[in-house]
């Protein structure tokens, strides 16, 4: 590929409060070539999301300060972030906490663990279909 061909790593957000999660999912995905960044809880996932553009957000359900679905609804309706696809992880498992999340407006909600290959071809699949045709 032509160095001018190259498209420009996809920047994505981790926001979980548990390090060890965040620190593998963003270890792998930046391996991944991705670029990453990670918010240990919801405010400064909100405070990240206002002041970065991502092209994606992993997002914990089970949060200090904000809760990922108030996460999710705060990001909803902001201009600059109500098109960012959001995939949700959480222990929470259930289809209760699925419908919550897509009510919220979440695109995708996955139960943890979560092998961090299953993660990368989720967030694969979804910047891939975001890509404009020609690309």
């Amino acid at each position: 590929m032509v160095e001018s061909e190259q498209r420009p790593a996809a920047h994505i957000l981790i926001v979980d409060d548990y390090a060890d999660s965040r620190e593998m999912y963003a270890e792998m995905l930046s391996f991944a070539g991705y670029l990453v960044v990670t918010a240990k809880d919801g405010e400064e996932a909100l405070e990240r999301a206002e002041k970065e553009h991502f092209d994606l957000i992993v997002l914990d359900l089970a949060l200090p300060k904000v809760d990922g679905i108030t996460v999710i609804r705060s990001l909803r309706s902001r201009p600059a972030t109500k098109e960012v696809p959001i995939i949700t992880l959480s222990a929470s498992v259930g289809e209760n906490a699925h419908q919550a999340v897509r009510a919220a407006g979440g695109d995708l909600s996955l139960d943890k663990p979560c092998l961090p290959d299953d993660l990368e071809a989720k967030i694969r699949s979804f910047l891939q279909r975001r890509r404009p045709a020609g690309e």
